[in-house]
């Protein structure tokens, strides 16, 4: 018998100068449910931790850490750092 892997949807908004790695800044992502936040954007092809203007994710508007999961029909964001002085 073969179990069937259950899947979720989730939106992801690229904010700031990450908005330009992805056409549009907004692309739907099908991940296997447990994923993460650093699953999302590894599977969108961003490679965050080696990407020195990537600054902070939020989900469903609230900040959290990059390993927090997710859950079906969530808004993931990815901000850029910001400048300035």
């Amino acid at each position: 018998m073969l179990l069937e892997r259950a899947y979720m949807k989730i939106t992801l908004l690229l904010r700031g100068t990450l908005r330009k790695r992805i056409d549009g800044g907004q692309v739907s992502i099908d991940l296997p449910d447990g994923s993460t936040c650093s699953d999302a954007l590894h599977t969108a092809g961003l490679d965050w931790e080696n990407d020195p203007s990537f600054g902070f994710v939020s989900v469903n508007g609230m900040k959290v850490m990059i390993d927090s999961p997710l859950s079906d029909g969530d808004l993931l964001k990815a901000f850029s750092k910001v400048g300035g002085g």
